[in-house]
């Protein structure tokens, strides 16, 4: 006799009718961080979908970390220039792992940080891909494969930008960092060349 148990391993169908917010905004960088809190700290509500990073790039892979390696760079280039402010010393090692710890204890702080700032104020953060499937709505695909339909009266766009390598010729060949991986050595390279120019502050 066949059986009728209904329980196989066929996928649960997903909820299709989306839920419904005062405000959606796809990509969770700095501006939309703001806006989302303000506008949900005034009662709306407000969801942010963001693929990656919580807070965007500025607090994860670019400003905040840039400006803490540089700090501990600086710190170096002073201890190594010690006599020069009447102070002796007996040498001195980088250690990049403890550099690099130093770092990623500070993205982790931001990240918590943020993440109360959303509880606090009543913003949903979505950690998922964002995808478009009609007028105001959106679907965003979470990590562990599901799914969920989110439709906004108002919806932002801000998707921000992403390491991108010139059409260099053998310049992928090379594999190069980008400022991502720059941020994650093992160790202090040798000597280093940089294509391009950034502004430091």
């Amino acid at each position: 006799m066949k059986s009728t148990d209904k329980t196989s391993s066929a996928p649960v169908l997903e909820k299709t009718e989306p839920e419904d917010f005062d405000l959606v905004i796809l990509g969770g960088g700095t501006g939309s961080t703001i806006a989302a809190w303000t506008f949900a700290a005034q009662g709306q509500r407000v969801a942010v979908i963001e693929r990656k990073y919580i807070g965007g790039s500025c607090p994860n892979i670019a400003c905040l970390p840039s400006k803490n390696i540089i700090h501990s760079a600086k710190v170096a280039s002073y201890f190594r220039r010690s006599e020069e402010f009447g102070i002796t010393r007996n040498g001195s090692t980088v250690d990049m792992s403890a550099v690099r710890g130093r770092k990623r204890k500070m993205v982790s702080g931001l990240n918590d940080m943020y993440l109360e700032n959303y509880k606090k104020t009543g913003a949903e953060f979505i950690l998922g891909s964002g995808r478009f499937i009609g007028l105001r709505t959106l679907e965003a695909t979470l990590p562990d494969g599901t799914s969920r339909r989110l439709r906004g009266a108002n919806v932002i766009i801000s998707t921000g930008t992403r390491a991108a390598l010139e059409p260099i010729p053998g310049l992928a060949d090379a594999q190069p960092l980008t400022h991502v991986e720059a941020l994650e050595l093992d160790d202090v390279p040798e000597c280093l060349l940089v294509i391009g120019e950034a502004t430091l502050v």
